[in-house]
């Protein structure tokens, strides 16, 4: 069923909220951005990664009861990190799902929005550090790549770090993944005492926020536009489409009448 609400219309005077996944769909595949935000189409949902929730609000929870001291955690002590967490009447707000950090682009007129995990604050430079926190389980070191999840992930770095310059903070262009490794080894618990543990790794990243407003310029352009995009080659969710649709008129029509449908 099409969504009804959240959907972008041109003739709104009022700012279209676009959340940062939303920006990130538009990186992915311009189609199905323009099917979300345009016909309000969601792609399909996968179920939350609830670990990596909980993981995200052990790692606050240990970060807030250092904010509240004004100390440096440990992890800064061992890292050589002139750093406290970072405090702010906003923060929880910031880290809110539902509000997040948000900026107007009067332009635009759009208001971007996304919700960080946690910032620090760099004792030398006065500047902000954006945080991200990262769950997972595998062998071997974790570290900054251009495969799998990392462009995505960067890009979400840097989009927080763009949000947070348009509030008017000074804002680190470095910015840390802290990153819990589950281990595999041993039991789940040992005589009632719970034995899950996590190796920490902590992955500096040097982001740069110019590429953004070209490319929410192209956004708002593609959201303008009453032409639905090209599929992107490599999107499964088009692919996955197609391979559906082509199944479909096979079946009903036969092979032979393929060419109708290729003109």
């Amino acid at each position: 069923m099409l969504r009804k609400n959240r959907v972008y219309r041109t003739d709104s005077k009022k700012p279209f909220p676009l959340s940062r996944t939303k920006f990130d769909l538009f990186i992915n595949c311009k189609r199905c951005f323009w099917l979300d935000i345009v016909k309000g189409l969601n792609q399909v949902k996968f179920a939350p990664f609830t670990l990596n929730i909980a993981v995200d609000a052990l790692f606050k929870n240990e970060f807030d009861f250092y904010r509240a001291s004004k100390e440096k955690h440990p992890l800064f002590i061992e890292k050589d990190l002139n750093y406290i967490p970072f405090s702010d009447s906003r923060l929880d707000d910031w880290r809110n799902n539902f509000v997040g950090v948000r900026y107007i682009d009067e332009d635009l007129n759009l208001e971007l929005f996304g919700a960080v995990d946690d910032l620090w604050l760099n004792l030398d430079t006065n500047k902000v550090v954006v945080v991200d926190y990262k769950a997972t389980s595998k062998a071997g070191e974790i570290n900054i790549s251009d495969d799998g999840w990392w462009p995505a992930y960067k890009r979400q770095m840097e989009f927080y770090q763009f949000l947070l310059i348009n509030n008017n903070l000074e804002v680190d262009e470095v910015g840390y993944f802290l990153y819990a490794n589950g281990l595999k080894e041993g039991f789940l618990n040992r005589n009632d005492i719970p034995m899950l543990q996590f190796d920490l790794t902590l992955l500096e990243y040097k982001g740069s926020t110019k590429w953004i407003p070209k490319k929410l310029k192209e956004l708002k352009s593609v959201l303008s536009s009453d032409k639905i995009p090209e599929p992107t080659s490599d999107c499964d969710y088009c692919r996955y489409f197609e391979d559906r649709q082509e199944s479909f008129r096979k079946l009903n029509y036969g092979h032979n009448l393929e060419f109708e449908f290729n003109e």
